[in-house]
């Protein structure tokens, strides 16, 4: 599945309490509201994405660079506003046009079932359906018309309460969805296109009644303070790799990238965990700083080069956990007996805290028995013992 989420507005009601950050990346219980989209988005199979930026950009690019809980992300850059419709049209050059794009706006969270979505549009063989959300009081927002599942009509803003449904934010559409219509370079989705071209688009009605907030009001933005984080509450898997052994061979404290060799298939494995929803975290005793052999500076050299070979081929490891320690460490600073040198399982531990991971979902691969115990101890479920560089295939996780 590929998303597109539009993170290009000013969010100019929210700032007397957001300031230089834009609205998406407002911090919602010390995380950015983009967080909770792109958590969501993840949790249903969704593989890439495209966020539309516009306002202080670079913060949501610094943030989640170009690979954010397995998914790959790209940006569409708005030089200038080019309004909901401008944002989406320009989105579109980086999706597949083969396949059915999500649209979601950056600034509300629906909570909704993306897979059951998805089949829902191919079901009903139209060119867009809109996510709608009842609810007791349009008038805010606008009401939606339906007749059985199709769109109808849209009333505007009202002070009178009315009960019905409004537009909840989300979309799935063609991608090939604007090349009949004459349109723009900047233009409103829902004005200048959905509600002018709706006899035309007859788009369809998947109707939710699930948790909904727009933070683009004070009042909401502090209430999702306290309703977002319970939420997301599902925790992820990841795969976890030894280094020497499993990810490069094992010629005996490999610390130059000369003499570092990549393990065959280890691409492939990591790629296809990554595209079932592993998150790929290395946990490495480096008993190679504690003796001397070279430095831990060196060592984190070298790692940065092996993560980018990685995000090279389309693979990003999340976090690289290493120990320096040996409790008979040449070097004083380094002697100790750590809990976080296997086959003690701190270096897990403490990923499945920083992650939020589910013990029980994840995969330990290590090519010698303490990776095993140490996996064992953190009550990883599965666990693969590499022998003579022979990797296990994804299949049997």
């Amino acid at each position: 599945m590929q998303a597109i989420i539009l993170a290009g507005g000013f969010g100019t009601r929210l700032q007397a309490v957001v300031k230089d950050v834009p609205k998406p990346m407002a911090d919602i219980s010390g995380k950015p509201f983009l967080v909770y989209l792109l958590t969501s988005l993840q949790s249903y199979g969704v593989k890439n994405v495209v966020i539309s930026v516009g306002y202080l950009q670079e913060k949501i690019i610094e943030y989640f660079g170009d690979f954010y809980l397995g998914m790959s992300i790209a940006y569409a850059r708005e030089d200038r506003p080019l309004g909901t419709g401008g944002a989406i049209k320009t989105s579109l050059k980086f999706i597949d046009k083969k396949k059915p794009v999500i649209v979601i706006n950056g600034d509300t969270f629906l909570q909704i079932d993306y897979k059951k979505l998805l089949t829902f549009y191919q079901e009903k063989k139209s060119q867009l359906t809109m996510v709608l959300r009842e609810v007791a009081d349009c008038g805010r927002y606008g009401r939606v018309v339906v007749d059985d599942d199709c769109v109808i009509s849209f009333e505007e803003k009202s002070s009178e309460k009315k009960s019905g449904f409004i537009n909840g934010g989300i979309y799935v559409l063609d991608p090939k969805i604007f090349e009949e219509f004459f349109l723009p370079e900047k233009f409103s989705f829902e004005t200048d296109f959905l509600m002018r071209c709706l006899p035309k688009l007859q788009p369809k009605a998947f109707m939710v009644d699930e948790y909904f907030i727009d933070i683009g009001i004070p009042e909401d933005f502090f209430r999702a303070q306290i309703e977002l984080p319970k939420l997301l509450t599902t925790k992820r898997k990841a795969l976890f790799l030894d280094r020497d052994g499993v990810i490069n061979i094992d010629h005996g404290h490999v610390f130059e990238k000369e003499k570092f060799e990549f393990v065959d298939g280890i691409f492939d494995l990591c790629k296809q965990a990554q595209e079932r929803g592993y998150l790929l975290i290395v946990v490495t005793n480096q008993a190679g700083i504690a003796k001397g052999f070279y430095s831990e500076e060196q060592f984190l050299e070298l790692t940065k080069w092996m993560e980018n070979e990685f995000q090279k081929r389309g693979i990003k490891i999340t976090k690289t956990f290493y120990c320096p320690f040996h409790s008979e460490a040449k070097i004083e600073k380094y002697r100790q007996d750590s809990f976080d040198r296997k086959p003690n399982p701190g270096m897990i531990l403490r990923a499945i805290k920083e992650f939020n991971l589910d013990p029980k979902k994840s995969v330990m691969i290590g090519d010698r028995e303490t990776d095993i115990e140490a996996a064992d101890a953190a009550k990883i479920s599965k666990k693969f013992l590499v022998i003579a560089n022979r990797l296990p295939s994804v299949s049997s996780f």
